[in-house]
């Protein structure tokens, strides 16, 4: 089966290792290429391994047989039984539109979220600071929190304060004397942020710039 490819604007577009995807609307079209709404398959969840080529279906699994990405970041692949994913690529974390193509009269309409490799300057810029490891916060009362910065440039932050818990994991990375924690989504709630700045200070973390609250590393 030919790979249904569309010229794109930038060749700048990196390409994601794997992405995340929900059914938001299937559509039944007829042989005259009129299209029909159904409700039945919404919600459905998929997602695609670009690095083993696997991907994972709600009623199946199997693999990936032929992908391609052009300039702009179109990305089309072909799974078990030629079914066809049409994919826009786009910045990490944005939602995108997808079209995955059952039969030739049976579509899904799928919003994506997609998993890219942290950025190597930021993750060795940050490692070369040495700020991978455990941290806890100290200085805030009745309030607990850790958070684990990875050397692969992800993290995972927790915090208690009183009979409230909350959490978020994602990437981070350094902008001047910030360390900035960019969360992504969860299979979850809500992250507790979308966005967290901590100022570095002598290989120390303070909360909002502060000297109060402080992400203190330990072994």
């Amino acid at each position: 089966m030919g790979l249904l490819v569309t010229a794109g604007a930038s060749a700048a577009t990196r390409s994601p290792m794997g992405l995340r995807c929900t059914a938001v609307t299937t559509w039944a079209c007829g042989e005259a290429k009129t299209c029909e709404r159904r409700g039945s398959e919404v919600k459905e969840s998929y997602s695609f391994d670009l690095v083993t080529m696997t991907y994972q279906a709600p009623h199946d699994r199997g693999a990936i047989t032929e992908f391609e990405i052009d300039d702009g970041g179109f990305m089309t692949f072909v799974l078990g039984g030629g079914r066809r994913y049409v994919h826009k690529n786009a910045d990490a974390d944005d939602p995108m539109t997808s079209f995955l193509y059952m039969l030739s009269h049976d579509m899904r309409e799928l919003q994506c979220n997609a998993r890219y490799a942290p950025d190597a300057s930021a993750v060795e810029s940050g490692a070369s600071r040495g700020l991978t490891g455990h941290y806890y916060l100290s200085g805030v009362m009745e309030t607990g929190s850790e958070l684990v910065l990875s050397p692969d440039g992800s993290f995972a932050w927790f915090m208690s304060h009183g009979a409230a818990d909350q959490a978020a994991e994602g990437k981070w990375r350094i902008d001047g004397e910030m360390l900035v924690l960019d969360a992504g989504p969860s299979a979850g709630a809500e992250p507790a942020f979308r966005q967290l700045r901590l100022r570095i200070d002598h290989g120390a973390l303070l909360l909002n710039g502060a000297g109060k609250g402080r992400y203190e590393r330990h072994p």
